[in-house]
C-alpha cells in the first residue's frame, strides 16, 4: 500500500509515484540498477534528494524536474542526459572556477561554500542551489561535462600605478617588464601624513607619497596587485626624482 505522500510534490517525485501504483518500481530500479528503497522514499517524500540522488538517475529523469513543483512552470524544457559521476567537475563548476566570489553573491550563498563548489571541490552543490541558479543557467549545465576556462590573466603593476595589495595602498616604482621577469614589484607606501612626501592632488586617491619607504611585494599567487588608478607623468618624475635624491 503506497504510503502518505505530500501534497505538494515534484515533478520527478510524481513519475517515481506512477511506477509505485502501478507496481512497477521495482523491476524499473533493478532494470536500472537502483536501490529500490532509496527511490521509493525519495518519491513519496520520506528522503530528500541529493545531488548524487540526482546524478543517479540523470539519464532517466531529467535534472530540472527534481527542482520545481508540479504546480509550477519549468524555466526549461526537461532534458535527460548521460549517467554523470557525481564526483567529476561539471560543466557550471569548471566555469566558475575563478569567479566564485561572484556567484556567491549573485546566489545568496557564503564564499566558502562557492569556494568548496567551484574550487576547492570539498562540496557538491545542494538543490536549492541548482534551483536558484536556473535564473540563468540550465540545470543541466550541473551535471554534464564542460571545457576548462583559461587562467585569468593576473594585472602586473606598472611604474606610476596606485594598487591595493591585501588594504595597503602602494605607489608602483619599477616596470611591469622587471616584474614579469623576476616575479617583485618594487612599492613606495600612500600615507596620510609623511615628512619630505610627494602630496597627491588632483588624483582619486588622497595622501602622500613616501619615498624614503621603499618595499618589495612578490606577486600572485602570493599576493594579489588591485589596481587603483595611474599617476600622471608629472607625480611619477617627482616621486622618482626624490627616490633618486635618497641613493645620491
Amino acid at each position: 500500500m503506497l504510503k502518505q505522500i505530500p501534497e505538494r510534490i515534484t515533478y520527478a517525485q510524481e513519475k517515481i509515484i506512477h511506477l509505485i501504483e502501478g507496481r512497477k518500481l521495482r523491476a524499473w530500479c533493478l532494470e536500472n540498477g537502483l536501490q529500490h528503497a532509496a527511490v521509493y522514499r525519495l518519491g513519496i517524500g520520506e528522503l530528500i534528494p541529493s545531488y548524487k540522488n540526482i546524478c543517479s538517475m540523470v539519464h532517466l529523469i531529467a535534472p530540472i524536474e527534481w527542482l520545481f513543483y508540479t504546480d509550477e512552470k519549468l524555466p526549461y524544457e526537461p532534458q535527460v542526459v548521460p549517467q554523470w559521476n557525481y564526483n567529476e567537475r561539471s560543466k557550471f563548476v569548471k566555469e566558475h572556477k575563478y569567479d566564485y566570489k561572484e556567484v556567491a553573491k549573485k546566489y545568496g550563498i557564503t564564499e566558502l561554500s562557492a569556494y568548496n563548489i567551484c574550487v576547492a571541490g570539498r562540496a557538491k552543490p545542494s538543490l536549492a542551489f541548482i534551483r536558484e541558479c536556473c535564473k540563468d543557467t540550465n540545470p543541466i549545465d550541473f551535471f554534464i561535462d564542460g571545457e576548462e576556462p583559461a587562467e585569468p590573466k593576473t594585472f602586473l603593476p606598472d611604474r606610476g600605478d596606485i594598487i591595493n595589495i591585501q588594504g595597503s595602498i602602494l605607489f608602483v616604482l619599477s616596470k611591469n617588464d622587471s616584474s614579469d621577469n623576476d616575479g617583485h614589484i618594487t612599492v613606495c607606501p600612500v600615507t596620510k601624513q609623511a615628512e619630505n612626501a610627494v602630496e597627491l592632488s588632483g588624483t582619486k586617491t588622497q595622501g602622500f607619497i613616501n619615498p624614503k619607504n621603499i618595499q618589495t611585494y612578490v606577486l600572485a599567487p602570493r599576493c594579489q596587485a588591485n589596481y587603483i588608478e595611474t599617476l600622471s607623468q608629472n607625480i611619477t618624475k617627482n616621486v622618482l626624482m626624490q627616490v633618486r635624491k635618497i641613493f645620491e
